[in-house]
């Protein structure tokens, strides 16, 4: 599957080891690295607090520019890494789509395609020829088995679902791609409880003719591994 070497999609390697302490805001936090405490910029503007609590390792690499001297790369937990650069979620659904993983036979034709009221990640063409919208979506929280979907409410998320079943309508092909960080995650669901209406939207959505795909990455230093498709639960359901 794939082309040679596809297996294994490289990642940036982060440049220090450190000790999360807080966080400041949606992007910005403070962590202990070598010896004296640092501001890291968070690109995940999820609330990751199973992620980012006091006391955990992370790795980061320094920035070239910006407000922060470090990037934060990924989370190291007891037996796994998890990646929390959502700048790489682009980068991963490609390598997925051209190796085959995932809509196999589709190609890339533009990035950040403008659509309606935003833009989403990607513009594929399909095996027949079709234009394809594509939203892309990170996943870090998993509860028992389960990889859940948004982790804090997401209004930008409920509209992007809303507009993909519109360009269904309008005669695109429309997906939304879940990228699971989690090892142990064996599901994909929205986060009823956390928010409903991105739920509710993404129901909609499905119902409309939007295809929704989740696969499972398993990280190690650095790089990623496609683990296989998760099967995506869309029923309502509190947890």
């Amino acid at each position: 599957m794939g082309i040679p070497g596809g297996e294994i999609l490289q990642l940036p390697t982060p440049d220090v080891e450190g000790v999360f302490l807080k966080r400041l805001n949606r992007f910005a936090g403070v962590a202990l690295i070598g010896g004296r405490e640092s501001y890291v910029h968070i690109h995940d503007p999820g609330r990751l607090r199973e992620l980012l609590f006091p006391g955990a390792k992370i790795w980061a690499r320094r920035t070239v520019r910006g407000r922060t001297e470090y990037y934060l790369t990924a989370v190291e937990l007891d037996d796994e890494l998890v990646l929390v650069d959502s700048s790489l979620h682009n980068k991963i659904a490609v390598w997925l789509i051209e190796n085959g993983y995932l809509l196999r036979g589709y190609s890339l034709e533009k990035r950040e395609p403008a659509f309606g009221r935003g833009r989403f990640d990607l513009l594929l063409k399909s095996p027949e020829g079709r234009r394809a919208l594509v939203e892309i979506k990170g996943v870090t929280l998993e509860v028992g088995g389960r990889a859940l979907f948004p982790d804090a409410p997401t209004s930008r998320g409920a509209r992007h679902m809303e507009e993909l079943a519109r360009a269904v309508a309008e005669g695109y092909e429309a997906h939304v791609i879940f990228l699971v960080l989690r090892k142990r995650a064996e599901s994909m669901s929205p986060h009823w409880e956390m928010d409903r209406k991105f739920a509710e939207s993404l129901l909609r959505a499905h119902k409309a003719g939007v295809k929704i795909h989740a696969v499972k990455l398993e990280m190690f230093k650095w790089g990623l591994r496609f683990s296989g498709k998760l099967p995506v639960d869309l029923s309502p359901r509190d947890f």
